[in-house]
């Protein structure tokens, strides 16, 4: 029988083989893609459970745990079992994929093809914007999928195994379908965006931390972050966003379109506006961070098991 220390070290390492998986072999075709079909049944749900009202918001969001649950189930074993979760949950070559599409349209001058291409990563409306707002969109975009999309999955598949990983891209998903501010969704949708936001509280701020300490020339004043990070609607996407605003020395924050219902955020960062060539050191940014997790998962894992390793010898 495997001891607890063993089997969390073997998460561990999982958890960093599962973003060097997704890095060399990007997401799965949608067509068998476990998240992209998670969301078809939770649409199909939604039509069935939808009431303006908390009640069927909150069986909406059981049903959709109890699914990943059952999922995971499939993928329990530590090391490969977490690796398969991981990758799964994880997308960082997709979100790094697509923001160097919009980095390539803008380049181009082809502002329309930007434009096209954003909604991938953004939830706000893109017609109107120009290419500074599309800059600022995809940095903002990067900056919080790098916690969301990559190092919260991480951080639950090392500690929780593929339950964990799987278990939160779900939550994570099902406030991307419904955790909106519309008429539609704003009482509905309440269980899944305060999911959201819980299971988001300790992930985005160990991304803030480790994104501090990522070597680019620039160490800004913690206190700065967090001033402009209380501005920011989100409790978890103001601390992440402010640093790399921080970090890149530029200025995010602004004017936001939402279906046509206009959000006024406070500045954060003190730098200038952002342009396509900070599309690229946001990517890079993220992939340092993404890389310093997941060698630090690999290195405390393997010390670990060696310590279990010893531990089990009669």
């Amino acid at each position: 029988m495997t001891r607890p220390r063993t089997q969390i070290a073997k998460q561990m390492m999982g958890a960093a083989v599962g973003l060097l998986v997704d890095r060399a072999l990007g997401e799965p075709p949608q067509m068998v893609h476990p998240v992209a079909n998670f969301g078809k049944l939770m649409g199909k749900l939604e039509l069935y459970l939808w009431q303006d009202n908390p009640v069927s918001g909150f069986w909406y969001a059981t049903f959709g745990l109890v699914i990943a649950s059952i999922t995971s189930l499939v993928v329990d074993s530590p090391f490969i079992g977490t690796a398969l979760g991981t990758y799964i949950a994880v997308a960082e070559r997709s979100l790094l994929e697509h923001a160097f599409s919009v980095k390539a349209s803008l380049d181009n001058g082809a502002v329309d093809d930007a434009r096209r291409d954003l909604p991938a990563l953004v939830g706000r409306d893109v017609l109107d914007l120009n290419e500074f707002e599309i800059a600022r969109a995809v940095v903002e975009s990067v900056a919080e999928n790098s916690s969301d999309a990559v190092v919260a999955p991480m951080l639950y598949a090392a500690i929780l195994g593929s339950r964990g990983a799987l278990a939160y891209r779900a939550i994570n998903t099902m406030d991307a379908m419904v955790g909106h501010k519309s008429s539609t969704y704003l009482r509905f949708g309440r269980i899944s965006a305060r999911l959201d936001d819980f299971a988001n509280l300790m992930p985005s701020r160990v991304a803030a931390v480790l994104t501090w300490l990522t070597p680019n020339g620039r160490f800004p004043h913690p206190g700065l972050i967090l001033c402009d990070a209380k501005r920011h609607p989100s409790p978890n996407a103001g601390v992440i966003e402010s640093t790399y605003a921080h970090k890149l020395h530029v200025t995010l924050g602004g004017e936001n379109s939402y279906f046509g219902r206009q959000e006024i955020r406070e500045p954060m960062g003190q730098g200038r506006k952002p342009s396509s060539r900070d599309i690229w050191e946001a990517a890079c940014l993220c992939r340092r961070v993404d890389t310093m997790l997941a060698a630090l998962l690999l290195g405390a894992g393997f010390a670990l098991y060696l310590l279990g390793c010893v531990d089990e010898r009669p």
